[in-house]
């Protein structure tokens, strides 16, 4: 079943535009809480009207015959396979990223809290890595 993501689309571009204009209107005296509120605003606005427009796009060209073989192609085993495969190779990638990340920050004597940071991303990436390795395996 697809699910449908309109209402969250409509809601986050609603919230980005309303994060802006809260920055806009000084309500925080803090330059940061503004620059936070227009940079995390922007991104839910864009994010919000690029689903939409892409939604509205699809349904124009979508024909129940090309949703018929998309459906067969997404869950092809081949295809499901390769994603699965993607995702772990992504997943593997990130972790070396985070390390070096970590052991960078720690040797350039940036702030603690940036390398605890990254050493908190690693060990909640690790965790749901082994918890979805624990999860497939009990229902497979």
């Amino acid at each position: 079943m697809i699910k449908d993501y309109t209402p969250a689309a409509w809601g986050a571009t609603i919230l980005g535009i309303v994060l802006m204009a809260v920055s806009k209107s000084s309500v925080f005296d803090s330059s940061q809480i503004n620059g936070l509120c227009i940079g995390v605003g922007a991104a839910l606005a864009v994010l919000g009207v690029g689903h939409l427009a892409g939604k509205y796009v699809t349904k124009a060209v979508v024909t129940p015959e090309i949703e018929k073989i998309s459906l067969r192609e997404e869950n092809d085993e081949r295809n499901i396979r390769i994603r699965e495969r993607a995702g772990w190779n992504a997943s593997r990638i990130m972790v070396y990223l985070l390390c070096f990340l970590a052991l960078a920050s720690a040797l350039m004597n940036l702030e603690l809290y940036i390398t605890i940071l990254f050493v908190s991303m690693i060990i909640i990436e690790s965790s749901l890595v082994a918890g979805s390795l624990i999860y497939y395996e009990k229902r497979m």
